[in-house]
């Protein structure tokens, strides 16, 4: 004889799984946005900048990590850059840049929450010279990745960044590029809590009428 109140049970049981399962989304990957600005020596941040013959353009980024890994490496666009760390253009003007140095400040609008704050530095060393419409930059960045750890609402997790060094022609553009490497832990939302709640209720019910 089929036992109904089993039945209902073995059904409590099964909408509390899916429930559970369904309520948890593949959220481990890092969604990263923000925008960029940029230094010469001793000047102030800002959105363009200049240096003898040598000018940035900001930048802003959205984007997220695919496997926990992501690379910044939007083509070169100056003034609507997207997806990079912006752009240096170098003109055809005769110059020598050794011995100067440029900074690019990174400010993270997501995720939410960074401990320590969400904003950082990268600086590099400036060689090479332009003559006569040939030679170049080489833009020698610290490569060294910095770390965030961040923790809101929706997940706690971390991500780290690395900026690559770039070398640039007479006359050309070149971005600046990155790699992101994160994963996060999402917060379960209320109904993957409600969800394993009702399984458990219903598991033990099932222990119980089997006692």
């Amino acid at each position: 004889m089929i036992n109904l109140r089993s039945i209902s049970q073995f059904r409590f049981v099964a909408i509390g799984i899916a429930l559970g399962t369904f309520g948890v989304s593949n959220a481990d990957e890092v969604h990263i946005t923000g925008t960029t600005l940029g230094q010469f020596n001793a000047q102030a941040f800002a959105n363009q900048n200049s240096l003898l013959g040598l000018t940035y353009d900001h930048s802003l980024f959205d984007n997220t990590t695919v496997f926990g890994e992501l690379d910044l490496g939007g083509n070169p666009n100056p003034t609507t850059n997207f997806n990079n760390l912006g752009t240096l253009t170098l003109d055809l003007v005769n110059h020598t840049y050794s011995g100067n140095t440029f900074s690019v400040q990174v400010t993270f609008t997501a995720p939410s929450t960074i401990v320590g704050g969400n904003t950082t530095t990268f600086t590099d060393i400036i060689t090479g010279t332009v003559a006569n419409g040939v030679g170049g930059v080489f833009i020698d960045f610290n490569n060294t990745p910095q770390t965030f750890f961040y923790s809101n609402a929706q997940a706690t997790g971390f991500f780290t960044i690395a900026v690559n060094d770039l070398s640039i022609a007479p006359g050309q553009s070149a971005s600046i590029t990155a790699h992101v490497h994160g994963n996060q832990t999402p917060v379960p939302e209320a109904s993957t809590i409600a969800g394993v709640t009702c399984g458990m209720l219903g598991l033990f019910g099932l222990i119980r009428r089997k006692k």
